[in-house]
C-alpha cells in the first residue's frame, strides 16, 4: 500500500513539474522576437495530398487549399492516389490543371505516396496535407512566414476537431486543444517530437540530404519529426494556423488510431534512443524523460484506480445487502451515492491537486480556443474529458504496449 502511495503522489509532482516548467517556457516564448518573411520573400510551395479511398472529402480539401490567401502563383496542388479502391482517383482527375496536378500509383502507405509527390514537387517548400483535413486560409501562410530562419526544418500548425458531436469526438476535441498550447511550449524549447502529418510544412532541401519518408513505418510523421531533431535543426509550431480533422467518432476505430499512434511512438523512439541526454537539449534532458515517465505512471495509476472502484462499488454493494438496503427506491439509493461520492471526493487529499490540474487545463484551453476561434460546448467536454479521458489514455497505452514486448503487427486499418 505505501508503494502505491508512492507512485501516486510521484505522478502528481512530476505532473506539476512538467505543468509549471511547460507554462514557464510557453511565457518566455512570448517574450522573444522573431523574424518572419514578408510577402515578398514567400516561397513556392508544394501542397502534397495523398490520398486512399477519401471519395467524400477530397474534393473539400482541394477546393479549401484554393481559397488559401497564400499567393497564387506560389503553390501547386500534388494529389498522389495510393491505389484507391473507390472514386478517389477519378474525382480528384477533375480538378488537374496546370496548378493541380494528379497521380496514381499501386497502393504502398501513405509515406510511398508522400515520397512519390516529394519527386514530382517543384517548391522549396513542401507541405503535406490529408485527404480529411481542411485548413483555414490564413494558415499556410501564418506557417510559411516562420521559414525565415534557416535553422527552421519543418512548421506544424494548430491541429483541431472539426465540429465534434459524439462524446468520443468532444473528448478528443479537449485534448487536441491542450494538445496545441503544449506543441507551442515544446517549440519554445526547440522540442517538437511530434508533427502532425495531416497538415506540416518541411523544407524541400531536407528531404533531399536525408531522404524521403520511411516507407513501411505506421507513424512516419513522427519518424521524421524524431530525425529533424536528431540532426540538429528546429522544428518551429504556429498556433496561428488552423487545421481542422476529423476524428473517430465510435471506439473500435478510435482504439485501432491510438494502438497504431502509441506503438509507432514506443518503436521510433527507441530507434532514436540516442537523442536523450545533453547533446540534444531540453528535448533530451526533459521533455521525452518526463513523457516517458508520466506514461508509465499514468498507466500505473490508472489501471490502479481502475481495479480499486471496482472493488469499491462491490464492497459497497455488499454492505448495503448486510444491511438489508431496499435497492428498489432508485431516489434513496441515488441520494446515498451522491453522499458517498461528495464524501469520498472530498476527504481525499489527491483532490486537491486534481483540482489545480483542472485550473492549469482551463488555462491551457483558454489560450487555445482563443487562437482557433471555437470555444462552443467547452464546458460540456471539460466534464467529458475529466471523467473519460484518462481511464481511456490508460488503456489505449496498455494495448500498445502489449503490442509492442510481444511484436505484434500493427497496420494502418
Amino acid at each position: 500500500m505505501e508503494f502505491i502511495l508512492f507512485v501516486i503522489y510521484l505522478s502528481i509532482y512530476v505532473g506539476l513539474v512538467a505543468t509549471t516548467f511547460y507554462i514557464l517556457s510557453f511565457l518566455s516564448d512570448r517574450k522573444k522576437t522573431k523574424e518572419f518573411l514578408s510577402d515578398d520573400e514567400l516561397p513556392f510551395v508544394s501542397i502534397i495530398i495523398p490520398a486512399y479511398n477519401e471519395e467524400n472529402s477530397i474534393a473539400k480539401t482541394i477546393e479549401d487549399i484554393l481559397k488559401s490567401n497564400y499567393p497564387s502563383e506560389r503553390f501547386e496542388i500534388l494529389v498522389v492516389d495510393d491505389g484507391s479502391k473507390d472514386k478517389t482517383f477519378e474525382i480528384a482527375k477533375k480538378y488537374e490543371s496546370e496548378k493541380i496536378k494528379v497521380f496514381h500509383k499501386e497502393n504502398g502507405g501513405k509515406g510511398s505516396a508522400l515520397n512519390l509527390g516529394i519527386k514530382k514537387a517543384k517548391g522549396e517548400i513542401i507541405l503535406t496535407l490529408d485527404a480529411d483535413t481542411f485548413a483555414s486560409p490564413e494558415s499556410m501562410k501564418n506557417m510559411i512566414r516562420y521559414f525565415k530562419n534557416e535553422k527552421v526544418v519543418s512548421v506544424t500548425p494548430a491541429m483541431v476537431l472539426d465540429k465534434p458531436k459524439t462524446i468520443l469526438q468532444r473528448v478528443q476535441q479537449i485534448e487536441y486543444l491542450m494538445g496545441l498550447f503544449l506543441r507551442k511550449a515544446f517549440a519554445s524549447l526547440d522540442a517538437i517530437y511530434i508533427a502532425p502529418g495531416a497538415f506540416s510544412a518541411y523544407r524541400k532541401s531536407f528531404f533531399e540530404k536525408y531522404g524521403g519518408y520511411e516507407e513501411g513505418n505506421i507513424t512516419e510523421d513522427l519518424e521524421l519529426a524524431l530525425r529533424i531533431q536528431s540532426k540538429g535543426y528546429i522544428t518551429e509550431n504556429c498556433p496561428d494556423a488552423p487545421v481542422y480533422t476529423v476524428a473517430p467518432s465510435k471506439f473500435k476505430p478510435l482504439m485501432i488510431q491510438r494502438r497504431r499512434w502509441y506503438y509507432g511512438l514506443i518503436k521510433n523512439t527507441w530507434n532514436y534512443r540516442h537523442i536523450l541526454g545533453r547533446k540534444y537539449g531540453d528535448l533530451g534532458v526533459f521533455v521525452l524523460p518526463i513523457a516517458g515517465i508520466s506514461i508509465l505512471l499514468s498507466v500505473f495509476v490508472t489501471v490502479y484506480f481502475f481495479f480499486k472502484t471496482l472493488f469499491n462499488v462491490y464492497s459497497e454493494i455488499l454492505f448495503l445487502r448486510s444491511v438489508n438496503f431496499y435497492f428498489g427506491n432508485v431516489l434513496n439509493f441515488n441520494f446515498y451515492v451522491v453522499e458517498r461520492f461528495l464524501f469520498l471526493f472530498f476527504s481525499n487529499p489527491i483532490i486537491i491537486f486534481v483540482l489545480i490540474f483542472m485550473i492549469v487545463m482551463f488555462f491551457y484551453l483558454h489560450y487555445a480556443s482563443k487562437k482557433v476561434g471555437r470555444s462552443s460546448g467547452l464546458v460540456i467536454n471539460i466534464l467529458l474529458f475529466f471523467f473519460l479521458f484518462a481511464l481511456l489514455f490508460g488503456f489505449w497505452w496498455v494495448v500498445s504496449i502489449f503490442y509492442a514486448i510481444f511484436y505484434k503487427k500493427i497496420r494502418w486499418r
